[in-house]
């Protein structure tokens, strides 16, 4: 099973569009829970809601099919925060809808603009209103036909090779990063390299590293530095016990191991 809620907490950073999110899918959700638990004396965790249990990706498409029913009330905070960590999950196992290609990367503030505007303007391009009138069973056949598929491979391949050349030879870009920036994004390729269709891979290090690197060793240093990948405040204060020096040896030794899983791969 999957946890949308931990997916969110655990992949977000700020410079990604789905940050701007942050504060009304974790931030208002926790206080609230906290505040309840605390009234009623019990020990429970937000993130352990069922409604954020998703079986699969296949499951994730009917769960945002649901999410588009006509007649479901967004006034409900539960569903707006829903539908976003859905979309978020999606996005990020690069999916796109045909007919919306961008509203999986940015969905609106207002998740009705999609859900209600989008979906109503879409009937009347397709000439199905009712003079005027769209009909909920109209919208239903419009979401239930929507075409959500998984971006072609080589756009994926192209985009990895050029992040990894980016990141290998320490472009310009790279080092006008900061150094905790730099950090996430040599995790975040360690991660994409060693996973080929959404499982991981298994290579021998040992040969290429007469047995100085072997898989135990890079789980490891994933989890280590985990806390550079997210933005919460627990994350951040526990980058503060990292030292500058520290971090360099992270850049250099993270550096290796991209080019060592690229070509061993």
């Amino acid at each position: 099973m999957i946890n949308l809620l931990d997916f969110y907490k655990k992949n977000i950073t700020k410079d990604d569009y789905y940050y701007k999110f942050y504060e009304d899918i974790v931030t208002k959700p926790e206080e609230a829970n906290k505040a309840l638990n605390d009234f009623l004396n019990v020990n429970d965790d937000v993130s352990s809601n069922d409604i954020f249990e998703i079986f699969d990706e296949e499951d994730a498409i009917k769960k945002f099919r649901d999410l588009c029913e006509p007649n479901l009330s967004f006034y409900d905070n539960e569903n707006t925060v829903l539908f976003l960590l859905v979309s978020y999950f999606l996005n990020k196992s690069n999916y796109v809808i045909k007919e919306f290609p961008r509203i999986l990367q940015r969905p609106p503030s207002n998740i009705t603009d999609f859900t209600i505007n989008d979906i109503r303007n879409r009937a009347f391009e397709l000439k199905l209103d009712d003079n005027g009138t769209v009909r909920y069973q109209t919208r239903r056949k419009i979401i239930a036909d929507l075409h959500i598929e998984k971006k072609a491979d080589t756009n994926i391949t192209e985009d990895l090779n050029l992040k990894f050349q980016e990141i290998s030879t320490r472009s310009a870009r790279f080092e006008n990063m900061s150094t905790d920036e730099k950090i996430k994004e040599i995790l975040n390729m360690i991660e994409y390299l060693l996973k080929d269709n959404g499982k991981y891979v298994k290579l021998d290090y040992g040969k290429i590293t007469f047995n100085t690197v072997n898989e135990q060793l890079i789980i490891d240093f994933k989890k280590q530095i985990q806390c550079f990948r997210h933005a919460s405040e627990e994350s951040i204060k526990e980058r503060k016990n990292f030292t500058d020096e520290q971090k360099k040896f992270i850049i250099d030794y993270g550096i290796m191991l991209c080019n060592l899983i690229y070509y061993n791969k």
